[in-house]
């Protein structure tokens, strides 16, 4: 059967409709109410959507793995560190004792990772505080793909601008892409699986529908995906579990289906979360099948 959380299968799910539940993921997130967003079956690592109460508190003891949180609303301090909104903890394996807390509570995302090289980031596995808001955006500059796309670096290192984008053990970056960006080819990686998950705007992906703010969506490695296409811009976090590449490629139906919605777009309307099968661009040549395709 089916579930929505297996990183080995293709998956595009609402997760803010997903049920709140407790005692479930790494010990970070057992005082907490959580939603397990995805999950690598072979070694445990984990996304999650975090819900912590007031005055929660929590000694991370970083022996089982590596947990990056990025706030979504509300405050989160780690040894005494706070930060709001768009702030980012990164407590690394192996880092040692770190106290976390909330004084008015939180809702944030949470990566916990078992196999991140923690030796080559974060400055050797080293505690990091952040305010993301303070930092300025980057060009995302890849050979071949339409430019219009900006992003802010949670995990670090994160090289970018050639052939390969993303340190060792992958990236996690806030990605803004620019109203009317539209890439009517498909991409295929061949390294990494990737997730995103979508915090604001509208975004259509064929084959998988229309993303709005709690869209998930992730691919595995080969899975051909693609056009990219919004009509107001999107903000959302992207991840990925190792270095990232691309290779583009050309799907008939991609540019009807852009100018279609393109001009059928409004900027007046609030956009859901709609399946692919839902709005009226199916069989618009084979970017429009509902038949997914891995590269040979």
């Amino acid at each position: 059967m089916k579930q929505h959380w297996r990183r080995e299968e293709p998956q595009f799910f609402n997760a803010f409709a997903l049920p709140w539940e407790t005692g479930v993921g790494p010990a970070l997130t057992h005082d907490a109410e959580s939603r397990l967003v995805s999950r690598d079956g072979e070694n445990g690592s984990a996304t999650f959507m975090l819900r912590i109460p007031p005055g929660w508190r929590h000694t991370a003891r970083a022996d089982e793995g590596s947990a990056e949180i990025f706030v979504l609303e509300g405050d989160l301090a780690a040894e005494g560190r706070s930060v709001g909104c768009t702030g980012f903890v990164a407590v690394p394996q192996g880092c040692g004792q770190v106290e976390l807390s909330s004084q008015g509570g939180c809702q944030a995302l949470l990566w916990w990772n078992t196999t991140l090289p923690v030796q080559h980031c974060y400055d050797g596995g080293q505690l990091q505080v952040r305010k993301i808001w303070q930092e300025p955006w980057t060009a995302s500059v890849m050979p071949g793909l339409q430019p219009g796309i900006l992003h802010k670096s949670l995990r670090t290192p994160d090289p970018h601008g050639g052939l390969m984008h993303g340190g060792p053990g992958g990236m996690i970056r806030l990605i803004m892409m620019a109203p009317g960006f539209g890439e009517t080819r498909q991409e295929v990686h061949h390294d990494c699986w990737e997730e995103m998950l979508w915090l604001a705007g509208d975004f259509l992906m064929p084959q998988r529908g229309l993303h709005a703010a709690g869209s998930v969506l992730s691919n595995p490695p080969e899975l051909k995906h693609g056009p990219l296409l919004t009509v107001k811009g999107n903000i959302q976090i992207l991840h990925c579990n190792a270095p990232m590449g691309a290779d583009f490629h050309f799907v008939d139906g991609g540019p009807q289906i852009q100018e279609a919605f393109q001009d059928g777009g409004s900027w007046l309307t609030e956009t859901h979360h709609t399946d692919w099968a839902e709005l009226p661009y199916l069989h618009i040549g084979k970017a429009g099948s509902p038949e997914l395709e891995y590269a040979p």
